[in-house]
């Protein structure tokens, strides 16, 4: 798959191939296949088509996976080295309303979102369908609808709330009704508890950890410290003793809660192509480094440096640091989007508890270090926890939202990423992206824009 990207982007160059794809983006795609024609027993079927929405986007919105990485390159985790001037625009905080790439971030989500309403509707109006088939398609379906919003609304801010598979022209729903959505969704997952197998797809403790993480963000910490607790106590999970294992092939590891998986005949996961130095095993094009603050915050013996950065040093050009989190030495792109993990559980029930509890706060935030090298801390602060945050979670999109929601150590009166966007001359309105031209020139009711971008 990279080969082709590649030949494609020499071919016809890269302001060609990005602008060419998409002629107009809808903000509601339709799913192809009609729910009226399918069945309750057919219901695995466009199950595995939202899955696949989540692997590559589809219907005009490629390059989905790049999106996975959009909040680490915002933030202070990668930077922008040269050919995708997309990348620029995110990296340098300063994104323009015809960002092509942005666009795709904004769509995608809708593929999955309307297939998710589709199956939804299909299961709870099916005759016939068995109990337990039905909690798993409601309870994946649900989760998954609830996991296109949180996308949606983490980078977007506002935008639509789409009930039901009609394709029309709607507003923006507040922040606070698109979170509202989210959680009731994640409620009716859990309601609808699909079962644990194995980390590829979901399960209700899934849903539980989307939901914990959510809490967390809109502050409510105690019902963010129950339900990370709650997938704690499952007893289906377990810290990694090697942090590395979660990275490697063949992906697997009791840590893992929910990944989204991609095989070599898929080929959908493109991220080494663009993260990795074409000395790396499996290749790259060295498009996105580390910043180099990241690789100054692993502490000495943290084992998660090694895991997930390598240093490609000079006669080599464009030497450096780069992330090696999703690395393919085969090249195929079979790599995993990493989307909950123990870990995280851990470390949110610690944040909740920092300032009541931090005795138990400390407790929990060890319980990861010690597993990754470290010394056990013998107290704890918010801050302390970011930074736990920032290296156990280097390049699976949480770094953004993170310094968005907490205060900077140095200036408490603004977030992180206030601050952060005010030392390069930014302000606090680059926080969120635009909502994409393409988007608003389908549906004008998107209008107004985010604040700086009307």
């Amino acid at each position: 798959m990279k080969f082709n990207i590649f030949k494609t982007i020499c071919a016809v160059g890269v302001v060609a191939f990005l602008t060419s794809c998409d002629s107009k983006l809808e903000l509601l795609p339709r799913d192809a296949v009609s729910p009226e024609l399918v069945g309750g027993p057919e219901g695995e079927k466009l199950l595995n088509g939202i899955y696949d929405a989540f692997q590559n986007g589809n219907l005009g919105s490629g390059y989905a996976y790049l999106s996975y990485v959009t909040e680490d390159l915002s933030a202070d985790n990668l930077k922008y080295r040269a050919t995708f001037f997309q990348h620029g625009e995110v990296d340098n905080n300063a994104i323009l309303l015809e960002n092509v790439l942005v666009s795709r971030y904004f769509n995608f989500p809708y593929v999955a979102i309307q297939r998710a309403n589709d199956l939804i509707e299909i299961v709870n109006n099916a005759a016939g369908i068995d109990e337990a088939s039905k909690t798993k398609l409601l309870g994946t379906a649900y989760f998954f609808r609830a996991y296109g919003y949180y996308r949606l609304v983490t980078i977007f801010g506002a935008v639509p709330i789409v009930p039901n598979r009609d394709i029309v022209e709607l507003p923006r729903n507040s922040v606070d009704e698109v979170y509202a959505q989210i959680i009731s969704d994640l409620e009716a997952s859990i309601a609808n508890p699909a079962p644990f197998s194995n980390s590829n797809y979901v399960s209700v403790e899934a849903a539980k950890a989307l939901l914990a993480r959510v809490y967390l963000i809109r502050g409510d910490k105690a019902s963010a410290k129950r339900y990370a607790l709650e997938v704690i106590n499952s007893g289906k999970f377990a810290i990694e003793s090697n942090y590395a294992n979660m990275f490697t092939t063949p992906f697997t590891s009791n840590e893992h809660i929910f990944k989204i998986a991609n095989t070599a005949v898929e080929g959908a996961n493109a991220l080494d192509f663009f993260l990795q130095h074409p000395d790396m095993p499996g290749g790259g094009r060295a498009e996105l480094p580390v910043d180099e603050s990241l690789i100054a915050a692993y502490e000495s013996g943290d084992t998660r440096k090694a895991a997930s950065v390598t240093e490609i040093v000079a006669p080599a050009a464009n030497p450096g640091w780069y992330s090696k989190k999703y690395q393919d030495p085969s090249g195929n792109g079979a790599h995993p989007y990493y989307i909950l993990r123990l870990a995280e559980m851990y470390l949110i029930a610690a944040e909740a508890d920092v300032e009541t509890a931090p005795a138990t706060a400390l407790t929990n935030v060890n319980i990861v270090r010690t597993n990754r090298g470290l010394n056990a801390l013998t107290s704890v602060t918010l801050q302390d926890i970011i930074k736990e945050r920032r290296v156990e979670f280097a390049f699976e999109n949480l770094r953004w939202m993170d310094m968005r929601r907490t205060p900077s150590a140095t200036n408490p009166t603004k977030s992180m990423a206030t601050v952060f966007l005010e030392a390069k001359g930014r302000s606090a309105n680059d926080e969120l992206y635009p909502i994409p031209q393409s988007a608003i020139n389908t549906n004008p009711l998107l209008l107004p824009n985010n604040p700086g971008y009307n």
